[in-house]
């Protein structure tokens, strides 16, 4: 027992002395100017390492969920790489196009919303090229060739090792060779060189790189605290340590002489029973001149100060806190939240992911696997689409509002326009908006040709009513059925 203690003394002692050191050694360890240590004190790590933020990563849930959350809706769907710009979405394919989805198919998006995945762990992650065209992997890609695969890797097993220092040439200060630590089946590992040519790098590997879950990481650790520090008062009380308090005539040689042990072994018989009553096991405690209950304690609410943290780190990560933990405290609540998240997401694709997608064509095109092409464009989906229920609704609502205004006068809504609304397809051949603007005939009667809107206008508000009347009834069966 004393030896124990003398041990637990001189770790507070060594503790104390290495965290003087720390100080000392880091004497800006905080962002209190009055307490240049104050990060030490708090736990927090003056510099982080890609371990630091793969251990937060995967031990972490919160920050799993958040990483993993902000990917699976930002991959939510595949995008489409067009030839031209964006008006040029609905033409025909063309044969690049065609030549791109064979190349680049569902494994090769697969590959990059891994490395997009582990490019916000770190600060960038690797994409190597299965290159088909018999070179080795620190040789550039010289001959025909096909990409077979591409394999995602984390940036601590995939680091820079030489660096182009020609300043006249146009790759300079970019990796001219790259080192890819290769885990093996047995548990070792071997290293590998490869050839810029041969991978593809998403994020920064700069040294002052900030990786997605840096600003967060202070948060995290406080996180921890409370959690660990809650299970741990809780475990406490559930333990149901035992507290024995003697009168001041009690003897305790007398006790110790009733077991068969001294004095000192008396502290092992309690022990012994304290174990006895925690595994459920029947057992008895004599005592004299003793009072024996429970050692128990208000553990206190830990939700303040957890929800403090939490919303420090969606702050941090641009995530709304319901969206992050999951919680539906109201509709409407978690029905802006989660537009504001779709809407967060739809700007990371344009804005970042599109051009790490155009920046990775370009490469397959450097190297061959691609023909060259003048211009291309990414098109993503909207996230904030409408449902088919609430396209329907939309489509209501317009009906309502012709069958309203058929009274007075025309329509304010097209058929088209409704179906459209709705999510079906136009029959028309014509386009939205267009109409006839020719108002003679080829004998010239302009008589006729004058009468001719009040005919169409009647017949497109008949039209427009009996297409609100069968739209109201087939919303009004959906609800029902629903």
């Amino acid at each position: 027992m004393q030896e124990n203690m003398k041990l637990a003394v001189n770790h507070m002692v060594s503790d104390a002395i290495a965290r003087a050191r720390m100080a000392l050694v880091n004497p800006t360890m905080g962002l209190d100017a009055k307490r240049s240590s104050a990060w030490c004190e708090y736990g927090f790590k003056q510099d982080l390492t890609f371990e630091d933020l793969y251990k937060l990563f995967r031990r972490g849930g919160i920050a799993f969920g958040g990483v993993t959350k902000l990917v699976g809706n930002c991959w939510k769907t595949s995008p489409q790489v067009i030839e031209g710009d964006k008006a040029d979405k609905y033409k025909k394919e063309t044969t690049w196009e065609a030549s791109f989805k064979k190349y680049v198919n569902k494994r090769i998006w697969k590959a990059l919303k891994e490395a997009d995945q582990k490019r916000l762990v770190g600060r960038y992650a690797g994409l190597i090229l299965h290159i088909n065209d018999s070179g080795k992997w620190h040789e550039p890609v010289t001959k025909s060739k096909l990409l077979k695969k591409a394999t995602p890797a984390w940036a601590n097993a995939i680091k820079p090792t030489d660096w182009v220092t020609d300043i006249n040439s146009p790759n300079y200060g970019q990796p001219s060779m790259w080192q890819y630590t290769e885990t093996l089946p047995n548990g070792g590992t071997r290293n590998i060189n490869i050839h810029p040519d041969r991978i593809f790098i998403l994020g920064d590997y700069s040294v002052d790189a900030i990786g997605f879950l840096e600003p967060a990481y202070n948060a995290f650790v406080s996180l921890e605290k409370v959690e660990g520090g809650s299970g741990e008062s809780f475990l406490k009380n559930a333990a149901r340590q035992l507290n024995i308090n003697y009168d001041k005539e009690s003897r305790l040689d007398e006790i110790a002489r009733m077991y068969g042990v001294d004095v000192s072994g008396l502290q092992e018989i309690y022990n012994e029973v304290a174990r006895e009553i925690n595994i459920g096991n029947d057992s008895v405690l004599v005592t004299q001149g003793a009072n024996v209950s429970p050692l128990v304690s208000a553990v206190s609410d830990p939700t303040p100060t957890y929800n403090v943290n939490l919303q420090t780190a969606s702050a941090a990560m641009d995530i709304p806190s319901k969206i992050l933990v999951g919680m539906q405290t109201g509709e409407r609540a978690s029905t802006e939240d989660q537009k504001y998240f779709n809407a967060r997401c739809q700007s990371r694709r344009e804005s970042e992911l599109s051009f790490e997608i155009e920046d990775f064509i370009d490469h397959l095109i450097n190297i061959k696997v691609l023909d060259p092409i003048g211009e291309k464009t990414v098109v993503w989906d909207d996230l904030n689409e409408q449902s088919a229920i609430e396209k329907l609704d939309s489509a209501e609502k317009m009906s309502r509002i012709n069958q309203t205004a058929l009274a007075t006068s025309e329509p304010v809504f097209s058929v088209e326009e409704i179906r459209t609304a709705a999510g079906y397809e136009n029959d028309s051949e014509e386009p939205l908006g267009e109409t006839d603007q020719d108002t003679q005939d080829q004998d010239g009667d302009k008589t006729r040709n004058e009468s001719r809107p009040n005919i169409s206008r009647k017949t497109s508000a008949r039209r427009n009513e009996r297409v609100c009347e069968t739209h109201s009834k087939n919303i009004k069966r959906l609800h029902s059925t629903s």
